[in-house]
């Protein structure tokens, strides 16, 4: 699999698959006040390394939560809450509460903006709620081994 050029299927493919964290991670996220935190996680089917990060600025309604492949640094998916509003590549404008999914259009891969209304997320969660969404969403578990 050439993650550089991965097809939808490829990609929802990866976004379902279960994926564990290397170590077993207490997420504590506090109410207010800036957060950043960062995890390894696996995809040991696909052998896919990813990089999990957790970030809010000093606006505790302001945050994003993404995986990437830690081979390229691309991101898989990347949720984006009252950030600024995006524009893809075909002129589609989303507003700043927006998810991004890898997408490879033939000539080159982005991250393509969609609005949150097809997927499990809410403008209106607090930075905790939606890291939890986005763990089950992205089908990430607690280490086995």
């Amino acid at each position: 699999m050439d993650l550089d050029t991965l097809t939808e299927i490829e990609v929802t493919a990866l976004i379902k698959e279960l994926k564990y964290f290397l170590k077993n991670p207490q997420i504590d996220v506090p109410m207010l006040g800036q957060y950043k935190h960062e995890e390894t996680i696996l995809d040991k089917l696909n052998n896919i390394e990813y990089k999990f990060k957790t970030y809010r600025g000093k606006l505790d309604t302001k945050y994003s939560i993404h995986i990437r492949f830690l081979d390229n640094n691309k991101h898989l998916v990347r949720l984006c809450i009252n950030g600024s509003n995006h524009i893809n590549n075909d002129g589609v404008k989303v507003s700043g509460n927006h998810i991004h999914i890898y997408k490879f259009d033939g000539k080159e891969q982005t991250d393509y903006a969609y609005e949150l209304d097809k997927f499990p997320f809410d403008k209106d969660d607090d930075l905790a709620e939606s890291v939890s969404n986005f763990i089950k969403f992205v089908n990430i578990k607690k280490n086995t081994v």
